[in-house]
């Protein structure tokens, strides 16, 4: 606690004492339904308080029909929505967590996964990145929107929340009313810059008419888009001037990004290789602006790096989402000093915002259990016979797996042929945008392993002979995968590599032109293109997707392209290898199914996808009562289904009834 002077101290913001200055900010769960958080939201909002976080704030919550960005968002403005709130905001409190709610309205930012409802905006101005066009509000639907914020703030006070968040951020639509390049009004609710302003000043005026003085009323706000005719930290910073002198203002969160342009809505939940706490200098600048405490987040994943933000007088909150979702015991981890205990978030963005994306409820690839504490913690409490369990390969399947039945008190050997843990990740740290994503997953492994009981044999090739002598009860197969390569003509040609040897230790020898060919989408093929680009190489990017990246969570594929055109690599969507003939490389087009021959080329690099190590498990198979297989070895996907299988199939072991997931006997 000594190295933490100003991150656990006490804070007040408006009417509201928070017993630290870590807050998780507003994120999507997706646990909502028909426009009521669900008992899973609840829990996993809990989970956090009991790790010691000061401040929630919960996902957006509309405040008018006309602002449901999806199906399940929250539905800030029906009555019902209050025994849902009043019960998450009595389970937190009792841990000492207070908790806001965010109202939201997304204007023309409109995402929808069934029914396409109309979407309201100050003016007809289209979302580039949603393509939606808006229709103009009229000024009944603005008087209207402004009393939804209001009730939306009068129905969470009642029900025990302790604050509002408006959510101005991100060119949501408050943010389209100030903005010249989205607000063509001729009334007095466009124009002049006071015009402008009008919308979001009735809002905070009308919602301290509706609640009294005894409550906080805060605002989020983009200090900058990040984009092209974006708001800019000089905007940011008149318009914070220009609220507090005319209505209070208990606190400003401030983050950066717009969504409606690919470039700026990287910048709401940035990715790794980003910078960490990029948006501290611009907190700070609000911050004397509006001489009013101020929040600020991204990136911000370790204790000593929020402290440092506070302690410096940048922010006086520290938004640290990702960090709690990976691990919510972190608060508590870091007042005991037990910094080597934390697991640090990787960025990869797949699970928590990633799932929001894809409808899905929210997840963590690092923290399997993220989203599904009302299931999968009842499973981790269950009393359970102690097993002897060898798990064979350490990649992010096997290790997961390992470290998981020790933590359930099962006697644990982890097998690794190679001399170093890691399977896949130890290609993936040598990829330039991959690197900090795959050591830290490392670093988090590989510290747990050290702390935990599990016997961890580098080096070693499993043999029947070994399982026979150790007689587990149970043999978990976690061995991986390998490059698959087309059986197209020519395939066997020196010159062809795969981006597995292209990260190796000891990589082919690579020509000046370089073909690369990526059939998976996903970030092998982008990343081998931008290594060998940036080397001097001239690199031609083929893909049989509809467009490069296509797999790759859209924030992570917003900058994979920046980079991929800021070093001009040619890119050629819809084409695959047809194979090599007469030194001739065979392009073909899917759609046309044009061929064309090519004979300018040095190397190919292949990204083609993997094929599973299925030998070991029919090798093993009948030697344990149970034997298992996980992660790329069952089928290849991704890191979220090979961690969520180690865990799943650890929390299950030594029931009387064991749940098989995926293949096995």
């Amino acid at each position: 606690m000594a190295q933490f002077k100003y991150l656990f101290t006490k804070i007040t913001i408006g009417n509201t004492q928070i017993k630290n200055r870590i807050l998780s900010t507003a994120h999507q769960t997706n646990h909502v339904a028909d426009g009521i958080p669900t008992s899973d939201m609840t829990a996993y909002h809990v989970e956090r308080a009991k790790g010691g976080v000061g401040l929630v704030i919960l996902e957006a919550a509309a405040v008018h029909s006309s602002g449901m960005l999806t199906s399940h968002t929250i539905a800030g403005y029906d009555k019902a929505v209050i025994p849902a709130y009043s019960g998450m905001a009595a389970q937190l409190h009792q841990y000492g967590t207070k908790v806001f709610a965010q109202l939201f309205h997304g204007g023309r930012e409109f995402i929808a996964s069934d029914y396409r409802y109309a979407a309201w905006a100050p003016s007809a101005e289209p979302s580039l990145r949603f393509g939606t066009m808006p229709r103009p509000m009229s000024l009944d639907d603005i008087e209207e929107v402004i009393d939804g914020f209001a009730i939306s703030a009068q129905l969470a006070k009642e029900a025990g929340l302790d604050g509002v968040e408006i959510a101005c951020s991100h060119g949501y639509l408050p943010a389209q009313f100030w903005s010249i390049n989205t607000n063509h009004r001729k009334d007095h609710y466009g124009g002049t810059f006071e015009n402008r302003m009008r919308f979001i000043l009735e809002i905070l005026q009308r919602i301290w008419k509706t609640v009294g003085e005894e409550f906080t009323v805060g605002i989020r706000i983009s200090a900058d888009e990040m984009t092209m005719d974006g708001i800019s930290v000089a905007d940011a910073v008149k318009i914070v001037e220009y609220l507090v002198e005319r209505v209070r203002v208990d606190f400003i969160n401030v983050t950066s990004g717009d969504s409606s342009t690919y470039s700026g809505s990287t910048h709401i939940a940035p990715g790794s290789p980003m910078k960490h706490g990029y948006n501290a200098l611009h907190a700070f600048k609000i911050r004397m602006a509006g001489a009013v405490p101020v929040f600020v987040g991204t990136r911000v994943v370790d204790p000593i790096e929020a402290e440092q933000i506070v302690k410096t007088g940048k922010a006086d909150m520290v938004g640290m989402t990702r960090a709690l979702i990976v691990d919510p015991q972190m608060p508590n981890k870091a007042i005991r000093g037990e910094l080597n205990r934390i697991d640090a978030c990787i960025g990869c963005l797949q699970a928590c915002i990633g799932h929001y994306h894809k409808g899905l409820t929210i997840g963590c690839v690092q923290n399997p259990i993220a989203g599904k504490e009302r299931k999968l913690n009842p499973l981790s409490q269950k009393i359970k016979s102690q097993q002897h369990v060898v798990v064979i390969g350490s990649g992010p399947a096997g290790l997961q797996a390992a470290l998981s039945a020790d933590i359930q008190g099962h006697q644990v050997t982890l097998v690794e042929q190679q001399s170093v843990i890691g399977g896949l990740l130890q290609i993936m740290r040598k990829a330039p945008m991959r690197q900090e994503l795959a050591e830290t997953m490392l670093d988090n492994y590989s510290r747990k392993l050290e702390k935990s009981n599990v016997k961890v044999q580098l080096g070693k090739r499993i043999s029947r002979g070994d399982l026979l002598e150790w007689k587990p009860d149970v043999i978990i197969c976690a061995a991986g995968s390998r490059p698959y390569l087309p059986h197209v003509q020519g395939i066997d040609d020196q010159r062809v590599t795969t981006v597995d040897n292209l990260f190796s230790s000891h990589p082919k020898r690579i020509g000046k032109r370089v073909f690369v060919f990526d059939f998976s989408g996903d970030w092998p093929g982008i990343e081998a293109a931008l290594f060998l680009q940036e080397k001097g190489h001239e690199v031609t990017l083929f893909s049989v997707k509809l467009h490069i990246g296509q797999e790759v969570h859209q924030y992570l594929r917003n900058e994979y392209l920046r980079r991929l055109y800021q070093l001009k690599v040619n890119m050629r969507p819809h084409f695959d290898l047809g194979g090599i003939v007469q030194d001739r490389v065979i392009i073909r087009n899917l759609f046309s199914h044009e061929r064309e021959e090519v004979a300018d080329w040095d190397t190919i690099v292949l990204a083609y996808g993997r094929i599973p190590n299925t030998e070991l498990f029919e090798e093993v198979k009948g030697l344990a009562p149970v034997v298992q297989q996980i992660g790329d070895c069952l089928a290849p996907r991704t890191l979220e289904e090979a961690t969520y299988e180690g865990l799943t199939t650890a929390l299950n072991l030594g029931l009387t009834e064991i749940k098989i997931l995926g293949q096995g006997v």
